[in-house]
C-alpha cells in the first residue's frame, strides 16, 4: 500500500504526559532488552505498559522502530507493510523487496518475503528495537508464524519488544529455557507505595497523609488506572477518609466509579461528547464533530486532556487522541445502558467520514458494526480498486465473506471480486481446496442470477458485465496452465476468447481483461497491436488519476517499443517510468523495470558498464521475488556483456545462475533464453563440437515459428555459421526474417540482417556487393535508433561488409550511393571495432566460427605451432576429458594422449591443464 495511505499517528510514540512516573528500575530492565532477542510486557489494561515504553524509546540511543497495532493489522499484508514503515519511520530504509512480494498476487509471508526483510535488517550497522504495542489485537494465526519466523532468523543488532494484555501466541517456554526472553509483567508494573505516592500528590495535586497514599495502593493493588479514577473523584470529595471506605480498585467495580463520579461530575455537553465518541478507536476534531454535532470539537478535546479524563495524544501537534482503552471500554458500555439507539448511527457516520477519507481498514469496522449487511456491501463495492491496487486481497476476501449469501446475490459483483481476489491469491488447483466448494456456490448463485430472464431484477447493462466477469474468470483458469508450460497456442486461444470483451469495467477487471492479451501478444510477437492498446489505455482518464497503475501499463508498452526497435521513445517512457517509480517510492518488481529497461538499451548503444550496472541492479531487486521475465532478462544483458569484454569465465557463472533460477521457478518458458546464453558461450569458447550436438538434437528447425522461441532461432542460426553451413544458414534467417516482417518486428528484423550480413559475407568474402544491400537496410533501420552492438556482435564479417559498403559508396559509378547521414553513421559504427578486435576471443569471426583452421592459422604464432591432432586434444582438454577419455575418443593409446598433453602444456609454457586451457584462449587456440 502506498505510504499515503498509512496512518502516520501508528508510527509515531506516543507523546510523554504531565503526569508521568520516573520508573527508574523498569527502565534499567528495558535498557538491557538488547541482550535477548525478545522483552515482553504483558499485563490487563490500565498498568501503563504504553507510557512505560514511550518514556524509555525517547532515551534510547539506538533506532526506535514504533508500531501501535489495531483489530484492522490482522491482514498479514497490512500487518507487514506496517512494520517496515516503522522501520522506515524510524530511519532505517529497508523493505523494498519485502514490499513488491506483499503486494503481489501471491505473497509468500515464511519464505522469500521475510528473507529479504531479514538480510536487510542484518546489514544494519545500528542497534535497532521494534516495538509492536497491542499486540493482543492480532489474532492472525499467519501473522503469530511470520513473528515466530522473524524471531527465530532475528539479526544480532535487531530486538523485539511487543506490549500485549495477554501471552502472544509464541513459543515462550523454548525462549525462556534459552535465556533468550525478557519479561515484565503485572507484578513488576504495579507500583510501590513510593510511586503511588508520588503520583496521587505530584501528579494529581492531591494531598494525602502516607497512611491514606498506603489505602489507595494496597485497595488498588498499584494498578494504576485505579489510582487514576480514585483520585478523580478525590479531587472531588472533601472527606478523604469516607471516600476510602467505599472505595476499591477492582476492574468491576470501575463502571460504578466512573459513572457516579466521574462523568457525574461533568456537563451534560461533554458526556455526550465522550459517550458519543467512545465507537472510534482514534479521535480527531473532524470526526468527533460528525458524531457530536460539537462545532468546536477541537477545544472540547484539549480540555479533556487537561483535565485528565483518560484521553491519550497520538501526535505531538495534539490533533489524534485516543482514550485510555479500559476508559473507553466503560464508556460503551455506559453508551450501550442508556442511548443504545445511537450506536448504529454513530458507527454508520464514522464509516462514511473514513470512506470520504479514502480509509478503508477504518470504515469498514465500524459498517459491520451497523449490521447492516447491504451498507458495508456498498462501501466495500467503493474501495475494491484501492485494496486491490495495495495489494490486500487477502483482507478484501475476508470482509466479503462476513456478508451472507443473500446479500452476495444481490450484490453480484462483489461476489465475483470475491472469485478473482481468490484465484489472483490461490490460481493453482491444488491450492485451497476446501475454499473451492463455496467458489463454486458464489458461481452458481452469479449464473443463476444471469438465467433470470426478469430484467428488473437485474438490468442488462448489469447482465452484460457480470457475463463478461465470469467468461474472464473462465478464461484465466486456463492462463495458469499456458503460462506453467510456455503453451503460446492455448494463450492465443484465451486471447480470442477475451477479444470482443469491452473495456468498460473498473480498473481490476480492465488490467485482468487486458493480461491474457498482452501476454499472448508478446509471446505471438505482435508488438504493434500491443503498443496501440496500452498507449490507448494510458490515454484514459483514469490512468492520469492513477499514477501506480500507470507504472503496470508503462513497463508493457516499453518492453513492447524496445522488441519494435523504437529505442528513443522506449528510452523516453522509461524516463518517465524511473520518475513514477523514484516519486511514488514503488516497491519490486515494478521498481526494477527500469533498470531492466536500461541495462538493454545501454547495451544496444555500446554502453556496457552502464548496463552491467543497471542489470545488477534489477538483478539484486528481483532475486527475492523470483520475478523471471526481469530476472532472466537481466542475465541475458549480463551475458552478452561479459561475452563482449572476453570474460567468459563470468559469462559461465551468471548462465549457471541463470539455470539455477529457472529450475526453481519451472518456467520451460525461460529455456529457449538460457539455451541461446551457452550457444553464444560455447562458440565464444571455440566448443564447435558442443554448439553442434546441441543444434543436432534440437527440434526449433522443424516447428512451427513462435517469437517466445526467436533467441534459440538465433542461435541455431549462430551455430550454422560457425559450422560453415551458410546455405542453410541464409534460409533459416529468410524464415526467420518472414515471421518478424509479417508483425513488423523492427527489433527481430534487424537481428536477422545482422546474421545475414555476416552469412553473405563469409559466404562470398571476394563478391563485393553480396552484404551490400542488406547492410543498406540494415543501416536505415538502425541510424535513427543508434543501434551500435549489433554490429560488433556479428564481428569481422560485418567490419569486412562495412568497409566495402563506404569504399563502393564512393565510386562516382556507384547507382545507389549512401546518404550523408548514413555514411557517418557507419563510418561512426566502424570505429568501434578496433577495441573489439583487441579482445583475444575475438579470432575468426567474433562469435559466429570459431574453426579449426582459423585456430591453426592463430597457432603458426606460438614459438613452436600445435599440430592438428593436439589441437583436437586441446579442444577435449578444454571440455574436461581425461587422458583416458582422449585415448578413446581419438582412437590412440593412453600413452600417446599423455605425450600429447605433455607436449601442449610444454608449447604453450603452461605448468597444468588449467593454466593451458587460460593461454590456449588467449592465443585463440579455443
Amino acid at each position: 500500500m502506498p505510504e499515503s495511505d498509512l496512518l502516520v499517528t501508528k508510527l509515531t510514540i506516543p507523546p510523554l504526559r504531565p503526569l508521568l512516573l520516573q520508573r527508574a528500575q523498569l527502565l534499567s530492565v528495558l535498557d538491557q532488552s538488547h541482550l535477548v532477542p525478545l522483552t515482553l510486557l504483558s499485563t490487563p489494561a490500565g498498568f501503563g505498559k504504553t507510557t512505560l515504553l514511550s518514556v524509555w524509546a525517547r532515551q534510547y540511543n539506538g533506532r526506535i522502530a514504533w508500531l501501535t497495532l489495531g483489530e484492522q493489522d490482522n491482514d498479514p499484508t497490512r500487518f507487514w507493510t506496517y512494520v517496515i514503515a516503522a522501520f522506515r519511520h524510524g530511519g532505517a530504509q529497508v523493505g523494498e523487496t519485502t514490499l513488491a512480494m506483499l503486494h503481489s498476487p501471491q505473497p509468500s509471508l515464511q519464505t522469500g518475503a521475510l528473507n529479504a526483510l531479514i538480510n536487510e535488517l542484518a546489514a544494519l550497522p545500528q542497534e535497532t528495537t521494534l516495538i509492536l504495542d497491542d499486540y493482543h489485537l492480532i489474532r492472525e494465526q499467519t501473522i503469530h508464524e511470520s513473528l515466530q519466523f522473524l524471531l527465530e532468523n532475528l539479526p544480532p543488532h535487531l530486538h523485539l519488544l511487543l506490549a500485549s494484555r495477554n501471552e502472544p501466541q509464541l513459543p515462550l517456554p523454548r525462549l525462556r529455557a534459552r535465556g533468550q526472553i525478557t519479561e515484565i509483567g503485572e507484578v513488576n508494573l504495579r507500583l510501590s507505595k513510593e510511586e503511588a505516592g508520588q503520583f496521587l500528590t505530584r501528579g494529581m495535586g492531591l494531598e494525602l497523609t502516607a497512611e491514606q497514599i498506603g489505602q489507595l495502593q494496597s485497595r488498588t493493588e498499584g494498578w494504576i488506572a485505579g489510582l487514576q479514577l480514585a483520585a478523580l473523584s478525590l479531587q472531588r470529595h472533601k472527606d478523604v477518609s469516607a471516600f476510602l471506605e467505599t472505595f476499591t480498585g477492582s476492574h468491576r467495580f470501575i463502571l460504578d466509579y466512573v459513572q457516579e463520579e466521574v462523568l457525574a461530575a461533568l456537563s451534560e455537553s461533554q458526556q455526550r461528547f465522550l459517550l458519543y465518541t467512545s465507537v472510534l478507536d482514534q479521535l480527531s476534531a473532524e470526526i468527533c464533530q460528525v458524531l457530536t454535532g460539537d462545532a468546536d470539537s477541537q477545544r472540547m478535546l484539549e480540555s479533556l486532556e487537561r483535565a485528565n479524563l483518560f484521553l491519550i495524544p497520538l501526535d505531538e501537534e495534539r490533533r489524534w487522541y485516543r482514550y485510555q482503552t479500559l476508559f473507553r471500554e466503560v464508556l460503551q458500555a455506559r453508551l450501550q445502558m442508556t442511548e443504545p439507539e445511537q450506536i448504529r448511527r454513530l458507527h454508520r457516520a464514522a464509516a462514511l467520514w473514513y470512506q470520504r477519507q479514502q480509509w478503508p481498514h477504518e470504515a469498514i469496522p465500524h459498517a459491520l458494526a451497523t449490521q447492516d449487511f447491504s451498507f458495508v456491501a456498498d462501501l466495500l463495492e467503493d474501495c475494491i480498486e484501492r485494496l486491490y491496487l495495495q495489494g490486500e486481497l487477502k483482507t478484501l476476501l475476508t470482509w466479503i465473506k462476513l456478508l451472507p449469501r443473500g446479500i452476495l446475490r444481490v450484490h453480484p459483483r462483489l461476489t465475483t471480486t470475491y472469485m478473482l481476489a481468490f484465484n489472483m491469491l490461490f490460481p493453482f488447483s491444488h491450492q485451497q481446496q476446501a475454499e473451492k466448494v463455496y467458489l463454486q456456490r458464489l458461481q452458481t448463485d452469479v449464473e443463476q442470477l444471469l438465467q433470470n430472464e426478469d430484467q428488473t431484477a437485474l438490468p442488462s447493462s448489469e447482465r452484460d458485465l457480470l457475463h463478461n466477469r465470469l467468461l474472464i474468470l473462465k478464461a484465466w483458469n486456463l492462463v495458469a496452465g499456458a503460462l506453467s508450460d510456455g503453451n503460446a497456442e492455448q494463450l492465443n486461444n484465451v486471447a480470442e476468447q477475451l477479444q470482443r470483451l469491452p473495456l468498460d469495467d473498473n480498473i481490476v477487471w480492465q488490467q485482468y481483461k487486458l493480461a491474457p492479451f498482452a501476454i499472448a501478444w508478446r509471446m505471438a510477437g505482435d508488438f504493434p497491436r500491443m503498443v496501440d492498446t496500452i498507449q490507448g489505455i494510458i490515454r484514459t482518464p483514469q490512468l492520469a488519476q492513477n499514477r501506480y497503475l500507470k507504472i503496470q501499463y508503462l513497463w508493457g508498452l516499453i518492453a513492447a517499443l524496445v522488441a519494435l526497435g523504437r529505442l528513443q521513445l522506449a528510452n523516453e517512457y522509461n524516463q518517465e517510468l524511473q520518475q513514477l517509480v523514484t516519486g511514488l517510492r514503488v516497491p519490486a518488481p515494478l521498481a526494477a523495470y527500469p533498470d531492466f529497461f536500461q541495462a538493454q538499451l545501454a547495451y544496444t548503444w555500446n554502453q556496457l558498464e552502464i548496463a552491467q550496472s543497471a542489470a545488477r541492479s534489477a538483478i539484486d531487486k528481483t532475486i527475492p521475488l523470483q520475478y523471471m521475465d526481469i530476472l532472466i532478462g537481466s542475465y541475458l544483458v549480463l551475458v552478452h556483456c561479459h561475452i563482449a569484454q572476453g570474460d567468459l569465465a563470468k559469462t559461465e557463472q551468471v548462465i549457471r545462475e541463470m539455470e539455477r533460477h529457472n529450475r526453481s521457478a519451472g518456467i520451460p518458458l525461460m529455456r529457449p533464453w538460457i539455451e541461446s546464453a551457452w550457444i553464444h558461450l560455447w562458440l565464444a569458447q571455440g566448443n564447435l563440437p558442443q554448439a553442434t550436438s546441441w543444434a543436432e538434437n534440437t527440434s526449433y528447425h522443424l516447428e512451427t515459428l513462435s517469437y517466445s522461441r526467436e533467441s534459440a532461432y538465433l542461435a541455431l542460426a549462430h551455430v550454422y555459421l560457425a559450422q560453415k553451413r551458410y546455405s542453410d544458414a541464409l534460409q533459416w534467417l529468410n524464415k526467420l526474417l518472414a515471421s518478424a516482417e509479417h508483425f513488423e518486428r523492427t527489433g527481430s528484423i534487424i537481428s536477422i540482417l545482422a546474421l545475414q550480413v555476416a552469412a553473405l559475407q563469409l559466404q562470398s568474402p571476394s563478391d563485393a556487393c553480396a552484404a551490400c544491400s542488406v547492410l543498406r537496410r540494415l543501416l536505415t533501420l538502425t541510424e535513427p535508433e543508434g543501434y551500435i552492438r549489433v554490429f560488433l556482435d556479428a564481428g569481422t564479417p560485418m567490419r569486412q561488409a562495412l568497409q566495402t559498403l563506404l569504399a563502393t559508396s564512393d565510386k562516382p559509378a556507384e547507382s545507389s550511393p549512401l546518404s550523408p547521414t548514413l555514411t557517418a553513421y557507419a563510418r561512426h559504427v566502424l570505429t568501434a571495432f578496433p577495441n573489439e578486435e583487441q579482445r583475444p576471443q575475438e579470432a575468426a569471426a567474433s562469435e559466429l566460427s570459431i574453426s579449426r583452421s582459423a585456430a591453426q592459422t592463430v597457432a603458426q604464432q606460438l614459438p613452436e605451432p600445435l599440430t592438428p591432432r593436439e589441437l583436437e586434444v586441446l579442444q577435449l582438454l578444454a571440455e574436461g576429458a581425461s587422458n583416458q577419455e582422449i585415448a578413446r575418443q581419438l582412437v590412440i593409446s593412453l600413452a600417446t594422449a599423455k605425450k600429447h598433453v605433455a607436449s601442449i602444456r610444454s608449447k604453450l609454457g603452461a605448468e597444468n591443464r588449467t593454466q593451458a586451457i587460460a593461454y590456449a584462449r588467449h592465443y585463440s587456440l579455443l
